[in-house]
């Protein structure tokens, strides 16, 4: 690699750090979760766990982001938040991709599911 090379990946990595964090936490398997915009410097030393927590005790919600946040808390009576199958032991940016908007700009996204385990079946014989 030369040392052009080098450099442009240098600020490449240090643009990368400097990226908005969009964490969406979904009730179950609904397609609309309720969305939280970390700016850059906000998130990183700060664990998943934590801003979970954050978004879902924000007070100045939409009516839909209400009822949102409602279906997530009852998934949450006996579930847990799972990031990509896994739980979220970690910091944001270990979760993270990155992606970006139609009009270029980058961000870091973290989808969030609100899983609660499924109720078995009757264990009664006829």
């Amino acid at each position: 690699m030369t040392d052009t090379e080098t450099k442009k990946a240098i600020q490449i990595d240090e643009a990368e750090k400097l990226l908005p964090l969009v964490l969406e936490i979904l009730p179950g398997h609904a397609a609309e979760g309720l969305i939280d915009i970390y700016e850059p410097g906000s998130y990183e030393a700060k664990s998943l766990q934590n801003l979970c927590k954050r978004t879902l005790s924000k007070k100045s919600l939409t009516l839909e982001e209400q009822l949102i946040a409602e279906d997530i808390a009852r998934q949450l009576e006996g579930g847990k938040l799972l990031c990509r199958g896994q739980e979220i032991d970690g910091t944001a940016l270990e979760f993270a991709v990155s992606e970006q908007t139609e009009a270029g700009e980058k961000y870091f996204y973290v989808p969030i599911r609100a899983i609660k385990p499924q109720e078995g079946g009757s264990t009664r014989t006829y």
